[in-house]
């Protein structure tokens, strides 16, 4: 539920001398034009280099208080250069921060900024704060979605942070409103770095009226907060998964004891937690040992701390957490792609690797897996270079979506849940047949629709490789987590850089996008009414020294602006058990088929050439797959020329299934009176 806040409370509480306010820049003291960073010893860049391409520049263009702000503009590909940095003064764990400032984004752009958890600029991220160019304010920590609002573009937005560091409760107000709360896992700040993110021209905003301030943590005698509260806010509904909670002895006394509850407004399950032995300022994590199971749509989830010590502690504020589960249910036979960009050079790219081997295991029934490399020997060229020009894609490892949107790898979960509710315009089921000796591969799809479609829908297909191994420096994975510094990533933070060959795995490796990155032309007529299959088959030979029993067989179905519809996936036994399956758009039984005229107008002529006797039978569907119109020939043979009377059809576009014997062909057919 939103709650209004009265801003002007707030800072009437804050002249009165409660809170001290340790920051405040409106900018009305800077040379128009001036460099921030260089002109105030406050602020700096992300490489402590003012007055360089870094730092930005005071604009009278805008203002929200007197006739000055900062303007900041992307003018590189890559997003930026400009990096502008406040800091804190130090890294801040507990007591309670505020911070706050105005933004203005310009029409159809885009703006970004984080607060980053130690003194050390590039260590953590406690907060990502993103607006996008849709006009929505989205605020993320480690890729998970804490807080979404819209924005208004060409309007000052009011933004403020209240981050109750002590009890780990980061709250989001946008225009007097709160948007949200969250506990976060890099419960610590030290500074704001304002980065215009998106790429040359994407990126236009200013920010005016700067300010934070910090109230100190005052320790009391006994007092047990419930500091943290992980769950998936999204999840599959049906799917299960423990409430995962840390508790945090902020007093003085021990904690030896503590009942923890869990209800959902109609179950509620309680866990006596004893001989704890927690200390003051130790914290104890563990999951409640009821899982709770995900509905479909919301669930209120309240989670309660009772019995402390046998009684109560001196603040029952942070006894209690509250958060909403949302079980989806996905589309029916609904797969979706992550095609990620990834490399052996590339140092940030163990991320993508850790996420994307997350998402395969734990979602194998809706996420397609493709691991597509860029300079190094797992390259496969044309795919490299669709993945590095789509719109978008500035940096590896990048995950593109579906083809409809690029994200960093750590925000799959939350991007699989939004496309897989879409529905699939067909099912999907891919089919193989292999020739061990001369290494030929010939692989079908099939695509079932249930939906009508027309324009240039395409089909494709694509191969990957699980457990790839390399014995050549060229195979060593440049790892930027060793050591630790930039927190657990799945391992790789114990691992050495570069991770040597020897102890290096490729999964989900793309080996062959066979109709290259558009698809193959022509694989899906147009129109499909609804009820049609289309098959389509591509071969590829496959290198020896590549191990089929680690393939999967993916296919595509790809939509006319480029996007993925569907998706599915099969290991390569899975494909060679299915077999080729068998095309029936052009039965031997009919040798020549043409529809004319066409556009036509109250008759259409079908001219035929009968390899044999078989039975003749037209249907006609409209776009929306209904059947409008319907023809019997009966028993025919050799040449023949039938008529199908269409004045009773309206205007428009037509789906023609011609059935010979057991085949079907279809075609297209514009009556147009």
């Amino acid at each position: 539920m939103k709650t209004r806040i009265l801003l002007f409370a707030l800072f009437t509480v804050l002249s009165s001398g409660l809170y001290a306010q340790d920051f405040s820049d409106d900018f009305e003291s800077y040379t128009d034009g001036a460099w921030v960073a260089q002109s105030s010893p406050q602020w700096t860049t992300w490489s402590n280099n003012p007055g360089s391409s870094e730092d930005a520049k005071v604009s009278t263009e805008q203002a929200y208080s007197g006739t000055k702000s900062i303007k900041l503009v992307s003018t590189v590909t890559t997003g930026g250069p400009t990096d502008l940095v406040l800091p804190f003064g130090q890294k801040y764990t507990d007591g309670t921060f505020t911070y706050g400032m105005k933004m203005w984004v310009a029409s159809g752009k885009g703006a970004y900024f984080n607060f980053q958890a130690t003194a050390t600029i590039g260590q953590i991220w406690a907060t990502d704060v993103f607006f996008t160019q849709d006009g929505t304010m989205r605020v993320e920590t480690g890729g998970t979605v804490q807080a979404t609002t819209s924005f208004a573009f060409n309007t000052w937005v009011d933004l403020v942070f209240q981050i109750d560091l002590t009890n780990n409760v980061w709250e989001v107000i946008v225009d007097g409103t709160s948007i949200g709360s969250y506990s976060n896992p890099n419960n610590s700040i030290a500074s704001i770095d304002i980065f215009p993110l998106n790429s040359a021209g994407q990126s236009t905003f200013y920010i005016d009226d700067v300010f934070f301030d910090y109230e100190p943590f005052v320790q009391p005698t006994l007092d047990l907060s419930l500091f943290s509260l992980n769950t998936k806010n999204t999840t599959i509904a049906g799917a299960s998964q423990a409430l995962k909670m840390t508790l945090k002895n902020l007093g003085i006394t021990p904690i030896t004891s503590v009942d923890v509850t869990w209800e959902d407004g109609t179950n509620q399950y309680t866990d006596n937690l004893t001989g704890l032995n927690l200390n003051s300022l130790e914290t104890y994590t563990f999951a409640h040992s009821k899982k709770f199971q995900a509905s479909q749509g919301a669930t209120d989830i309240t989670v309660t701390m009772s019995n402390i010590n046998g009684g109560v502690d001196e603040n029952d504020k942070n006894d209690v957490r509250k958060v909403t589960v949302t079980g989806i249910v996905p589309a029916a036979d609904r797969k979706v792609v992550s095609e990620e960009g990834t490399g052996t050079w590339c140092g940030w790219c163990p991320r993508g690797a850790v996420f994307m081997d997350s998402m395969a295991h734990s979602y194998p029934e809706y996420f397609v897996p493709i691991a597509v490399h860029n300079g190094d020997p797992m390259v496969v060229t044309d795919y490299d270079a669709g993945v590095g020009a789509f719109p978008g894609f500035t940096g590896y490892p990048g995950a593109i979506i579906d083809r409809a949107s690029v994200i960093n790898p750590s925000a799959l979960e939350n991007s699989l849940f939004s496309r897989v509710v879409i529905p699939a315009k067909a099912k999907l089921v891919n089919g193989a047949e292999y020739d061990p000796i001369t290494g030929l591969l010939t692989m079908t799809v099939s695509a079932e629709f249930t939906g009508s479609v027309s324009g240039n829908w395409r089909l494709n297909m694509v191969v990957t490789e699980d457990d790839v191994k390399g014995t050549t420096a060229a195979y060593n994975q440049s790892n930027y987590y060793s050591g630790g510094a930039q927190g657990e990533m799945g391992g790789f933070e114990l691992l050495s850089n570069p991770v040597p060959a020897s102890q290096m795995v490729y999964d989900h490796v793309a080996r062959t996008i066979t109709a290259g990155w558009a698809g193959l032309a022509g694989s899906v007529p147009t129109p499909v009414a609804a009820g049609e299959t289309h098959i389509a088959k591509f071969t590829w030979n496959v290198p020896a020294g590549m191990k089929t029993e680690n393939m999967h067989i993916v296919s595509m179905l790809i939509m006319p602006n480029g996007n993925i519809n569907n998706a599915n996936t099969f290991t390569f036994d899975e494909a060679i058990a299915n077999g080729l399956a068998s095309s029936n758009e052009e039965p031997i039984a009919l040798e020549s088929l043409d529809v004319y005229p066409n556009p036509a107008g109250d008759q259409v002529t079908l001219a035929l050439q009968l390899a044999d006797v078989q039975n003749v039978h037209v249907l006609v569907y409209d776009m929306m797959g209904r059947m409008v119109a319907t023809q019997s020939y009966g028993t025919l043979s050799g040449q023949q020329w039938l008529p199908l009377q269409t004045n009773t059809l309206s205007n428009g576009v037509y789906s023609l299934q011609i059935a010979v014997g057991d085949g079907v062909v279809t075609r297209k057919l514009v009556v147009q009176h």
